[in-house]
């Protein structure tokens, strides 16, 4: 693969610079990495919330520059500078260079958790900084360098020496495979809502549930991997009243026209 594969046409000889050079995008990619990009895509279709809980194929990364730029807060954001910074996230929709970086396009790159961190860490969603504070993560921090990161995520336990498993092995573990379809499993996503706790036992949640204690019993028994399963969706409906009891109290605040800046700053 040359520069003029990419940035003007597979399979091109020659090309006009100022017409025909391009930025490729994952669409460019999927020309030759044609079942990487198909499984991506593949988010936008097999993520149907059974209650609408969030709109098709979303919270994913297929649809990840959708959900940013037809948000009534990111288009009339008069800070186009901050609303940019929103954006910086949300583009593996539209390139692969997300996770993995260009010009190397490095798979051991994209199999490290510093790959996601680019992205998901900081308050609004620090799944990072949790892994990297759990257990696995600190396994991860000491251990990680003796492992063999040029082992392909399905031989990562047995032939690369991973004894606790990354973002990348868990997430991208679905029934025995691993794909770049990231949502197959996915019950809480970004935001746990009521409407989210209030269907747990639907059949759709519980099917992934299912799919969950089996990518975690690639190392823990099923009895470990479903207790802690169940203690966590029981801390997570904790959290949700919590908020629910804090938002009833902004509520109030609104209607009483009594947040700072309610009456002045609109």
């Amino acid at each position: 693969v040359g520069c003029i594969d990419c940035h003007i046409g597979v399979g091109k000889d020659h090309g006009q610079h100022k017409v025909e050079l391009k930025m490729p995008d994952a669409a460019a990619c999927g020309q030759c990495h044609v079942k990487q990009f198909g499984e991506r895509e593949s988010e936008r279709d097999t993520f149907t919330w059974p209650q609408e809980q969030w709109p098709k194929g979303h919270p994913s990364h297929a649809l990840s520059w959708k959900a940013n730029v037809e948000t009534a807060i990111w288009a009339a954001m008069e800070q186009r500078e901050v609303a940019e910074g929103c954006t910086f996230c949300h583009t593996p929709q539209n390139t692969c260079n997300s996770c993995h970086t260009r010009h190397e396009f490095s798979a051991v790159e994209a199999r490290k958790p510093q790959a996601c961190a680019q992205c998901h860490n900081g308050v609004d969603h620090n799944e990072f900084e949790n892994y990297m504070l759990s257990k696995h993560g600190t396994v991860y921090q000491t251990r990680g360098d003796t492992w063999d990161w040029n082992a392909p995520l399905a031989d990562a336990l047995e032939k690369g020496g991973m004894n606790a498993p990354t973002c990348q092995f868990c997430h991208m573990e679905y029934e025995g495979a691993f794909t770049h379809n990231m949502v197959r499993k996915v019950r809480w996503a970004f935001e746990p809502t009521t409407k989210i706790a209030e269907n747990l036992k639907h059949p759709w949640f519980e099917k992934r549930k299912e799919n969950w204690i089996s990518t975690c019993s690639n190392c823990h028994s099923d009895s470990f991997a479903r207790a802690y399963i169940e203690m966590m969706d029981k801390g997570v409906i904790s959290g949700i009243k919590v908020t629910e009891d804090a938002k009833s109290v902004l509520d109030k605040l609104y209607d009483d026209k009594l947040l700072p800046g309610q009456t002045t700053n609109r």
